[in-house]
């Protein structure tokens, strides 16, 4: 649904309100960041980077649309100056900074754990650090970019456009006290909810069958199996 789609559904469902347009306007924009801040993230935010992990650089500066990590694991398909990936990644996984700095910060070699750091923009700090330049992939959930102009689509408004509609909704209708319309919405915005997180769970257990029927290296395809580009 575009942008005008969904101001025209909610207008309607509030009695076909046309004074109101700016402020559903503002509810929709306001309603994906909310949304994007609130754990658990849907599967639809689900993206991967594939970067390099500098040689004798401890730290890895995340996207600009990172949210927080999809799992506790950073891959290292092959050293950087290699042709050929590595026939099983190397994983490199998350924890706390007091029980993976077992090492002096001068300690080099392959990366075996990391931990994140800070915000706008977090940064992966790797224990040891790398001792050369490796290709490394991580999957994340990231923030869509807003709607602007009235025929703006995003990833919300193709996907989870009933949650984007009844939080946007539930806000507009308190604010214009219209008590029977924000219940009504609160219920939609309580089903919408439930819906995605069902969504977002088959997937996972989608994903958990095909590594226990497949080997660890299943993971990689599901991603693209998802449609996660």
């Amino acid at each position: 649904m575009t942008l005008d789609d969904m101001k025209s559904l909610l207008a309607g469902r509030l009695g076909q309100r046309t004074d109101i347009d700016t402020m559903i306007y503002s509810e929709i924009r306001q309603a994906q960041r909310v949304l994007e801040k609130t754990p658990p993230y849907p599967w639809f935010l689900q993206s991967q980077q594939n970067t390099e992990a500098l040689a004798g650089e401890q730290w890895l500066q995340m996207p600009s649309d990172f949210i927080e990590m999809a799992d506790d694991i950073v891959y290292i398909c092959k050293a950087t100056t290699d042709t050929k990936y590595y026939a099983q990644p190397f994983k490199v996984y998350g924890g706390y900074q007091e029980h993976i700095q077992t090492m002096g910060r001068d300690a080099r070699g392959r990366p075996r754990n990391f931990n994140l750091q800070g915000q706008n923009p977090a940064n992966i700090q790797f224990y040891p650090t790398p001792d050369i330049s490796y290709t490394v992939q991580f999957f994340y959930y990231r923030r869509d970019t807003e709607l602007s102009g009235p025929s703006s689509t995003n990833i919300w408004s193709v996907k989870g456009e009933d949650i984007l509609i009844a939080e946007a909704g539930w806000h507009v209708a308190r604010n214009i006290r219209d008590n029977e319309a924000a219940t009504l919405f609160g219920q939609d915005r309580a089903e919408a909810r439930r819906r995605i997180a069902q969504e977002t769970t088959s997937r996972l257990e989608s994903m958990r069958r095909a590594v226990v029927g497949s080997g660890e290296d299943a993971l990689l395809g599901y991603q693209t199996e998802v449609g996660i580009p």
